[in-house]
């Protein structure tokens, strides 16, 4: 998203980080690692807390360095809290303890900036400034313009209704896997979404967790290993990213198709797919839906945890292979 973006100042690069989230933070670090000439990956952790300011240090240096081609880095505390005896700056013990541990990573720290509910500032320095400087700023209205958005809603049930009677998974015979992966390749390959008894189908398709697992498979045509490889973003070559866009698509018009409780694993599905485009926040937050969707998800939980382990997938470290938001 940020390939041809100039970014001129402090405010700039503080409009992308909600933009490349996808969300605007909360009682969060954000680390940004730069590259030449580029900002690489995007890391967002919940506010330390009670946590050691060396073990949390360590903790996202170490999600950072899955970056490897960083050569540098930004820090950004997201927070309304007040430091130590009201000071302005909260966590600066956490703060320096980061700024050490990126340096010694390899990645220092080019600029650490505070935002609040109502300014931000350079971490440290008595100027304040108004959050209209970041609303307004160059990169927000560019980023704006080229079809980007922050804090949209990913999922509401009540818009999706619940009036779809549930649908049976398929008994899951090596005719049900067939039938199931051409009619999935074949709404990929389609223009049109689905009609609804083709929606229905496939969603009973993704009640089966075999049938499932290839399903997931089959959206990346770069695959080359089984499906734990594929999950687990282990596989090589640029994917189509066209045909991922639109296996979101898909996913979203099979979840109006059947009620609240059969939709883990289009969430799932849609989560999977924002973390190899990079998008962890994203990623979480429709993961996290689909466990709560039908409690405990397995597929969820597990892809939820590797997430939470600062895991990227290898097509998304990739410049050449990593996904582009296209342009309107």
């Amino acid at each position: 998203m940020t390939d041809k973006l100039t970014i001129t100042g402090s405010a700039d690069l503080l409009a992308t980080v909600p933009h490349l989230l996808g969300t605007n933070p909360t009682e969060s670090f954000v680390v940004v690692t730069a590259r030449a000439g580029s900002l690489g990956a995007t890391l967002r952790v919940d506010a330390p807390a009670e946590a050691e300011p060396m073990d949390y240090a360590q903790m996202l240096a170490t999600y950072a360095a899955n970056d490897e081609e960083a050569t540098a880095s930004y820090v950004i505390v997201y927070t309304d809290e007040t430091g130590t005896d009201g000071q302005l700056y909260p966590y600066a013990a956490h703060v320096a303890a980061l700024t050490n541990e990126l340096a010694t990573a390899r990645m220092p720290v080019r600029n650490v900036w505070l935002v609040t509910g109502t300014f931000w500032a350079e971490f440290g320095a008595d100027d304040k400034y108004p959050l209209d400087a970041i609303r307004d700023s160059n990169a927000n209205a560019t980023l704006t313009y080229f079809g980007s958005a922050t804090d949209i809603e990913v999922y509401n049930p009540a818009l999706l209704g619940n009036r779809a009677p549930r649908v049976e998974a398929p008994e899951g015979t090596e005719e049900d896997l067939a039938a199931a992966c051409e009619a999935w390749a074949a709404a990929l390959d389609a223009t049109d979404m689905p009609d609804t008894d083709t929606a229905r189908k496939l969603a009973a398709a993704f009640q089966h967790k075999l049938i499932r697992d290839f399903l997931f498979r089959d959206t990346i045509t770069t695959h080359n290993g089984g499906f734990g490889d594929v999950v687990t973003g282990k596989f090589t070559g640029r994917p189509d990213w066209k045909r991922v866009d639109r296996a979101q698509e898909i996913a979203f018009e099979l979840m109006k198709a059947v009620p609240a409780g059969q939709r883990a694993p289009m969430l799932t599905l849609m989560g999977w797919l924002e973390w190899l485009k990079g998008h962890g926040t994203q990623a979480d937050r429709y993961l996290k839906l689909a466990a709560e969707d039908v409690p405990g998800f397995r597929l969820a939980v597990l892809l939820r945890e590797l997430i939470n382990r600062g895991h990227v997938a290898d097509v998304a470290r990739n410049a050449e292979t990593s996904y582009k938001r296209p342009k309107n």
